[in-house]
């Protein structure tokens, strides 16, 4: 094998690990902020239950200050019936009363139906609260934890840059060029080996002296086909 297949390869094993740690390094921010959106979501559902309850709680109040407000009247009902003579007028205050009674009646059984919803609510409170207590002290190891491994990565991304800088200034320039180039077009390997007559990037059947070529290694030998560097594996 060819001293520069050789380094290439090396190169190679380089690049596809800086691609895959850089790939992983980009999405540390994007699971952070998956933490964050969880810890939101789950303040958000505490946050409604809050509100909820929080309604109740006003509706209950208007509707006491109504009920309230409806026995006061009922008293003024009672007074002015002590100084009604007229049968007719007495019988009208009484209706009043009776429909003021029934309208406060009304209002207690809103109110207490709002009391019971209230009170069913509390345990879905208490669960939100206990959950997102929970769920924040994860969040906060989760996201130290990924904090930690971005920093990890971006250290290994460091010195894999470094050594793959000092091994392509080994290389020929335009021997260089031509990989990174095949290594952008394909996107994955710009080295591959012939393994079994065939190329092993494309699969392509490789003609004998193309296979000649890669199993001698007198010099960079290409695929017809997908045009990636070939170098001998053996069968």
């Amino acid at each position: 094998m060819l001293s520069i297949v050789e380094r290439f390869l090396v190169i190679q094993d380089r690049d596809r690990r800086i691609a895959q740690l850089a790939a992983e390094h980009t999405r540390i921010p994007t699971e952070v902020a998956g933490v964050d959106r969880r810890i939101q979501e789950e303040s958000s559902r505490l946050e409604s239950v809050r509100q909820e309850l929080k309604h109740i709680e006003a509706e209950r109040k208007k509707l006491e200050i109504d009920a309230d407000s409806k026995r006061g009247q009922i008293s003024k009902y009672r007074m002015q019936q002590s100084l009604i003579k007229s049968n007719t007028e007495y019988q009208a205050l009484l209706k009043e009363i009776k429909r003021t009674e029934e309208e406060i009646k009304q209002v207690e059984d809103v109110e207490l139906e709002l009391m019971e919803k209230s009170e069913q609510l509390q345990p879905a409170l208490k669960q939100e609260q206990a959950a997102l207590k929970e769920m924040t002290g994860k969040a906060e190891s989760e996201k130290a934890d990924l904090q930690k491994r971005g920093s990890l990565m971006a250290q290994e991304l460091k010195q894999l840059q470094e050594e793959r800088a000092k091994l392509a200034a080994q290389v020929d320039p335009d021997a260089l060029r031509r990989y990174e180039r095949l290594l952008r077009s394909k996107g994955d390997l710009a080295i591959v080996p012939v393994r079994n007559g065939n190329c092993g990037g494309c699969h392509l059947h490789l003609p004998p002296q193309i296979v000649h070529n890669a199993m001698h290694g007198l010099e960079l030998t290409s695929c017809d086909y997908c045009g990636r560097i070939l170098y001998w594996q053996g069968d």
